[in-house]
């Protein structure tokens, strides 16, 4: 861990936990993919992490921790991530679907029952920006 890692702030140590887990999630079923490894590098971007730090997580995701957020927009905003993760290569593998559960219950929530995960699917599948799904979903 560098000098500049201990003195990190909370949110990039949040984003990078979150980041964790899209790699996990994207990894459950043994492989990364092509169009998994592409969201992951645009998500991590777009949270604000380096293409270095992208590539570190994704060699050794295990190294960092889940800092749940407090605010209900990002925690659902964190779940909308991980649901892009799981269905971008069109196949939901049991290994990522009890994962997911567990992630679910770390961002808050009380289980993947409770939320609307096939009308999240369905609006990502249709191309709504994060923004956009939030709205209709709440």
């Amino acid at each position: 861990m560098s000098i500049a890692e201990l003195f990190e702030g909370g949110e990039r140590t949040q984003d990078k936990g979150h980041f964790k887990n899209l790699v996990l999630l994207a990894n459950a079923d043994g492989h990364l993919d092509d169009v998994e490894i592409t969201l992951l590098y645009k998500l991590g971007r777009r949270i604000g992490l380096t293409y270095t730090q992208i590539g570190t997580i994704m060699d050794d995701p295990k190294q960092y921790s889940i800092i749940p957020p407090s605010s209900k927009d990002e925690r659902f905003e964190m779940l909308l991530d991980l649901v892009r993760v799981m269905v971008i290569d069109n196949e939901i593998d049991p290994s990522e679907t009890k994962m997911m559960e567990r992630f679910v219950v770390q961002l808050g929530y009380r289980s993947l029952d409770d939320l609307d995960i096939e009308s999240i699917v369905a609006l990502i599948k249709r191309g709504e920006d994060n923004d956009t799904i939030m709205t209709e979903l709440n």
